[in-house]
């Protein structure tokens, strides 16, 4: 990414183009400190999970983890621009803080619990919510 600020000037310099034509390309990259595109082991593509507007990505692996994002230059939805949420989200999956095994409140206490539990509690819960309130109840 260069020498841009992502954060304070997330959608870096305008990119000039016709009126009613296509975006211009140019693709936004972000690694992990120390990591160059050379220490990209394979580039797994997919689709933002941050944000509903379907940005196209590649997941950028080495070590058998997630070391960074790029935008996808031929997708229609971004033409390979990245926001702030897409460049940076990723880095949660490495925080010491993300739950890896689920957990379900007893008696006001979080328990460890197995996925099948919990998702059909998240099923349960979520179908007692709309035939109580309607689709309004659920928000994400």
């Amino acid at each position: 990414m260069g020498s841009r600020d992502a954060i304070g000037d997330p959608w870096g310099s305008r990119s000039p183009f016709a009126r009613r034509g296509p975006w211009p390309t140019r693709v936004d990259i972000h690694l992990a400190e120390g990591v160059t595109e050379a220490d990209v082991e394979r580039w797994v593509p997919t689709a933002s999970l941050l944000h509903s507007n379907g940005d196209a990505m590649d997941i950028a692996v080495a070590g058998g983890r997630i070391v960074g994002v790029r935008g996808r230059a031929e997708d229609r939805v971004n033409r390979g621009r990245l926001g702030p949420k897409d460049l940076f989200g990723w880095q949660a999956n490495a925080s010491a803080d993300r739950l890896t095994r689920p957990l379900v409140r007893r008696k006001g206490r979080l328990v460890e619990t197995d996925w099948d539990t919990a998702m059909s509690r998240v099923v349960a819960e979520s179908k007692r919510l709309l035939g109580e309130w309607g689709p309004s109840s659920i928000g994400f």
